[in-house]
């Protein structure tokens, strides 16, 4: 066993009043953070969270390579992750004019300077730290896969699957302040395509940004990771509320949930253990993609749909770090929460494994053959086919008999 240490930081991505409107965005309603965790040590490992909603791999590959630079570790221990709010401005995928060039470059920028700060702010941070682990019940997820007259489409399925645990690895200081890594099985849309009393559309860290700046008190941070959600909503969002009054008080109110959460799991906390191993590495997975006939906003219900493979693979990853015995493995697309129970078995069979997703990279989802069965939402807006689902749980049957004899070598 080593002696290892953790520093965490936290910066403010600085989107201004007076640079409105940015993208689609006009108005902010609270501030989206770039949070880092950096474990130093024998090995060095750092984990990079954006309050986005998702990043492209060319952006992850400069923010991977310029976070190595900067904490002086390999590119290949860095993770980059988003928080998959939906109320963020996206890099554009191109800069083909000149409106699109120059908001890639003022967002980039951004995020630039967010990243560099943190960064800094973790490697000051990096102390010796004893860490737990916990698991507490926070119902304010609900599968979204319902059936109408038409077809499967979304709602809220208080009969579908929803793995309401929110899995808490904690990382104690010497001042006796928790830092936090938050995973959850849920979908940031609570302000999803919402607008203002003067009809702008906000920028919102939504309800795990909110719900974790709530916990972030004394100088604490805590990073969310998403979890499971692709088939997962949150209990109340703001698309059908009267006012924006309303969806404020549904945003604040579900976000109090999830602090109080997050605190009451720390004080149950009993095991802390000085932080001593860490171990992390990676898996490619090869599987079928399909066409994807429509775009986001033009799909609809349906019974009738017929799937079109297109011959061709493509390449997922499973990535995994170890932290004591608290295992974590993410991947870049988004599961439904019944299947990443289905890939912690597979992986630990330990109820404590966190299953990440959107890790460096986003891939849309990954359905089941439910999902296929039934057309829902998931399986038509997607380029990931038929049998992926399989092809990535047998990867984490594979990366599970890596990490068990990783683990006996130890």
């Amino acid at each position: 066993m080593h002696n290892f240490k953790a520093g965490f930081g936290k910066a403010r991505i600085q989107f201004n009043p007076d640079e409105a409107p940015i993208r689609e965005f006009e108005a902010k309603l609270d501030d989206l953070y770039c949070r880092v965790l950096l474990i130093s040590g024998p090995d060095n490992w750092a984990l990079v969270s954006f309050d986005l909603t998702s990043l492209r791999a060319t952006a992850i590959k400069r923010y991977r390579e310029l976070v190595a630079e900067l904490l002086a570790i390999t590119p290949s221990k860095v993770w980059v992750t988003v928080t998959h709010t939906f109320a963020a401005p996206h890099l554009p995928s191109t800069t083909e004019t000149p409106a699109k060039q120059a908001s890639y470059q003022l967002i980039d920028r951004k995020l630039v300077e967010s990243l560099k700060i943190s960064c800094q702010l973790a490697q000051e941070d990096l102390q010796t730290v004893e860490i737990g682990q916990v698991n507490v019940n926070c119902p304010l997820n609900v599968n979204r896969n319902i059936l109408i007259e038409q077809g499967w489409w979304l709602g809220r399925n208080f009969e579908g699957y929803s793995n309401h645990q929110l899995r808490i690895l904690a990382f104690k200081r010497a001042d006796q302040t928790v830092n936090l890594v938050v995973n959850y099985d849920i979908q940031q849309s609570v302000m999803d395509h919402i607008t203002d009393d003067r009809g702008r559309r906000v920028i919102s860290s939504d309800l795990m940004g909110n719900g974790i700046q709530g916990y972030e008190q004394n100088d604490q941070v805590a990073i969310f990771i998403p979890g499971c959600a692709g088939d997962q909503r949150p209990l109340f969002t703001g698309e059908a509320a009267p006012s924006f009054a309303v969806v404020r008080t549904l945003l604040i109110n579900q976000a109090v949930i999830v602090t109080e959460s997050l605190q009451r799991a720390v004080q149950k906390i009993q095991d802390w253990q000085p932080l001593q191993r860490l171990w992390s590495s990676q898996l490619p997975v090869s599987v079928p993609t399909q066409v994807q006939q429509h775009g986001t906003f033009e799909i609809k219900p349906t019974k009738t749909y017929k799937f079109e493979p297109t011959g061709q693979m493509t390449t997922l990853h499973l990535w995994a770090v170890r932290i004591n015995q608290y295992g974590t493995v993410g991947t870049e697309p988004e599961l439904n929460s019944m299947f990443g129970e289905s890939c912690r078995r597979a992986i630990a069979g330990d109820a404590t494994t966190m299953i990440a997703t959107l890790v460096n990279g986003a891939a849309k989802y990954l359905p089941e053959k439910l999902d296929f069965d039934r057309i829902t939402y998931q399986s038509m807006n997607t380029q990931l086919g038929q049998t992926a689902d399989q092809r990535l749980l047998d990867a984490c049957v594979r990366f599970g008999r890596i990490m068990r004899e990783e683990d006996a070598r130890c």
